[in-house]
């Protein structure tokens, strides 16, 4: 197939906000490669541009789904999902409704119940109406129902040239079969089966003339199958058995996990909220269980935010970690295609499955643009083995560390010593770091940087991953000049990244180098990710905390992006002055690196006091950078996704930080660096947390001076080591 030669001129992968979908509640559910996005009546709502709907690996199988009772909308009365994350449930009732001239249905005379689940790629919904009138009425109740199957990059506003072609609709008892034929040359099929068969059944709907006596109870139930042929499509299942299968993939991504809990009860519900988002994210692979980034924009494994979530949740549940290295180990760069940004040993960014990669349309198939998922590898892959002790697993994948490495010293050879990135795709990203908006890098006059563009927190990266891979090739047992020589690597980038980066007349480091070499002036919350990465100078550490906090930076919230004081500062902005708490958490444990304890604890707080303010305490992908006012709520953004999974791992990176957690597997100990809990939070307990072959419990409390610590109970022979 041809590849339109055309490009999208500015932000190609922009995201569209619906004006009128922006602004609704929204119910959401996933499944490995299934998700849906409904309104808080269960409705998929008609309105164009919106992201309603159920989708399966990256297309609409159904964009319309509305329950109607005597032709009108039912008011909800309740509406969310349930605790453990599984099903959604909306309880509903009947307007008052003239049913003829002469016979009206009062209103709140029935009881509307619907029910959804997903397992694999299908939708299991159950509706159960109960009257509640004293006589008995015929009422009609309708579904109505489309597909569209289109791109989820469609939804999201990427244009396209043309489509495949819709084919004819099968209509029998009790099912309906919708299907496309795509431009990739497959088949997609939506099945509805509806139980009991419908009174009357259409392409777009179907109707039920139900007796309602005093005392009945009606039930339908439909299941929506999502199949791209020649695969034949899963059987379908009753809603039960549906839930109970999916409950059994919670239970084995659970297994082992240890347990967080706190005095504070709605810290403690934060924890649990992040828990089942984390675990909603999660979606089942050959190498185990990956993090997806994100509902429902980013419903797909990306290398970055992967690794990134992996790291904040690793003392917990390594074994996310472990499948996130195989699984990107997997799928490592190979050969050099400059349309997927390519190359060998490189980790990749994005990989989709929908049919616009079929057709090469994007680049995501995968795609390898991104400066900083390598160096990032390593890091989890040190910092995986620093907890475990997993040898067999390190070596397994120590020839994709080999190549990463590789392809770190030829691209840091070819810029002067230092990662940089341009894209080499014309569907590809311009900018490839965490900021990867296309106006996210520029210089203070407002200029964008022209690439190859080295990212101030790609160097930090870089100099982790050095190090940390020095430390797993000596746990290897590998030659002893290997390991030196990358110590080396590491100690000249530091010193190199000081003397270029380093602003005397900010105090503070440039956002990047340009092509020129030029540094970008600019003030940006990406120093906290070099306090993180442990490559600041301990003498510049306090000055980079503190300047982090300057009004400019801090919005009370957590931290802009982009300082207020900035040129293309706009704090409703993707990355150019928005807050994303997963960025402000990195800060914060950055800080706690250096003993900046204040700074981080000030963090830890804005960000705690902003969950509380968003619904059910779950933390979005970003905000608005708009300053704290006394009384308000921090400013949604209205395309952020929400669960996300690095927003989700905010509060477990948090812990590991103000605890001080620091593992040594090699000599089977876990320390507590200078542990320090917020006033506002008595104490924490971490239950059965994995060191190498032990598990060890312990209390975390306010004390005198720092916090007391007290071990509960060990499995097996690891020792607890308090520094103070």
């Amino acid at each position: 197939m041809t590849v339109p030669q055309d490009v999208i001129i500015g932000e190609q992968y922009y995201i569209l906000a619906s004006e009128v979908a922006a602004d609704l509640p929204k119910l959401v559910l996933k499944h490995d490669e299934a998700f849906l996005v409904a309104d808080r009546r269960g409705d998929f709502p008609n309105l164009p541009g919106s992201e309603f709907g159920f989708y399966v690996d990256g297309t609409r199988f159904l964009r319309h789904l509305e329950l109607r009772v005597h032709g009108h909308r039912p008011l909800v009365l309740n509406a969310g999902v349930s605790e453990d994350g599984l099903q959604a449930a909306i309880d509903l009732t009947n307007s008052d409704l003239a049913l003829n001239p002469h016979v009206i249905l009062p209103g709140r005379a029935l009881r509307i119940a619907r029910r959804f689940t997903l397992y694999e790629s299908q939708l299991y919904c159950t509706l159960v109406v109960e009257p509640f009138a004293r006589e008995t009425h015929e009422v009609p109740v309708s579904l109505h129902f489309a597909a569209d199957f289109v791109d989820v990059f469609e939804v999201r506003g990427h244009p396209r040239e043309r489509r495949g072609a819709r084919l004819p609709p099968d209509v029998a008892k009790g099912e309906v079969r919708l299907a496309y034929r795509g431009l990739d040359d497959r088949t997609r099929v939506t099945l509805l089966t509806l139980d009991p068969p419908p009174d009357r059944l259409g392409q777009d709907a179907a109707e039920y003339r139900l007796l309602l006596a005093p005392g009945a109870r009606h039930e339908i139930t439909l299941v929506v199958t999502a199949a791209t042929e020649p695969t034949p499509p899963a059987p379908a299942r009753t809603f039960g058995d549906a839930l109970l299968r999916r409950r059994a993939v919670v239970g084995r991504a659970a297994r082992g996990a240890a347990v967080v809990r706190a005095d504070h009860d709605l810290f403690d519900h934060w924890l649990a909220r992040a828990r089942r988002d984390l675990h909603l994210l999660l979606t089942e692979t050959p190498d185990g269980f990956v993090p997806y980034a994100g509902i429902p924009w980013y419903v797909a494994p990306f290398g970055r935010d992967a690794l990134i979530t992996a790291l904040q949740v690793l003392p917990f549940e390594p074994g996310i970690a472990a499948a996130t290295l195989r699984f990107l180990a997997r799928h490592a760069g190979r050969v050099d295609d400059p349309f997927t940004d390519q190359e060998p040993g490189k980790i990749m960014h994005e990989l989709r499955r929908g049919e616009m990669a079929a057709c090469r349309e994007i680049p995501f198939i995968p795609y390898y643009g991104s400066v900083d998922a390598t160096p990032l590898f390593l890091v989890l892959l040190a910092e995986y083995v620093r907890w475990t002790g997993d040898l067999p697993l390190a070596r397994g994948l120590w020839p994709t560390a080999e190549q990463a490495l590789g392809w770190m010293e030829a691209n840091a050879a070819a810029h002067a010593g230092y990662l940089a990135y341009a894209r080499r795709s014309v569907r590809g990203l311009v900018n490839q770091g965490w900021k990867d908006a296309h106006d996210s890098i520029m210089h203070a006059s407002g200029e964008l940087a022209e690439p190859p563009i080295a990212l101030a927190e790609a160097q930090g990266y870089q100099y982790a991953a050095l190090l940390g891979a020095a430390e797993v090739a000596q746990a290897l047992g590998l030659d002893g000049p290997r390991t030196a020589a990358l110590r080396e690597r590491a100690q000249r980038l530091q010193q190199r990244f000081e003397a270029d980066f380093w602003l005397a007349d900010e105090a503070f480091y440039a956002l990047a180098l340009d092509r020129a070499g030029r540094p970008c002036r600019v003030i940006a919350s990406n120093a906290g990710h070099l306090l993180w990465s442990g490559i600041v100078t301990p003498g510049r550490a306090q000055i980079v905390a503190r300047r982090l906090l300057a009004d400019d930076m801090f919005t009370g919230w957590g931290l802009r992006t982009l300082s207020s004081a900035e040129r293309l500062y706009n704090p409703m902005s993707y990355h150019n002055g928005s807050v994303w708490p997963h960025d402000t958490a990195i800060a914060a444990a950055g800080m706690r690196r250096y003993g900046q304890t204040e700074p981080a604890l000030a963090l830890v707080t804005a960000l705690f006091e902003a969950v509380l303010q968003f619904e059910n305490l779950r933390l979005p992908e970003l905000f608005c950078g708009f300053p704290r006012v006394e009384g308000y709520a921090p400013t949604r953004y209205p395309v952020a996704c929400s669960p996300q999974a690095w927003a989700a791992g905010v509060v477990f990176q948090l812990v590991g930080a103000i605890l001080g957690l620091t593992p040594n597997a090699g000599e089977n100990q876990l320390t507590l660096a200078r542990p320090r809990l917020p006033g506002w939070l008595r104490w924490i307990q971490l239950l059965d947390v994995p060191i190498h072959a032990s598990r060890l419990s312990l209390s975390v409390s306010q004390g005198q001076e720092g916090a007391a610590v007290e071990l509960l109970g060990r499995r097996g022979d690891a020792e607890l080591v308090v520094r103070r």
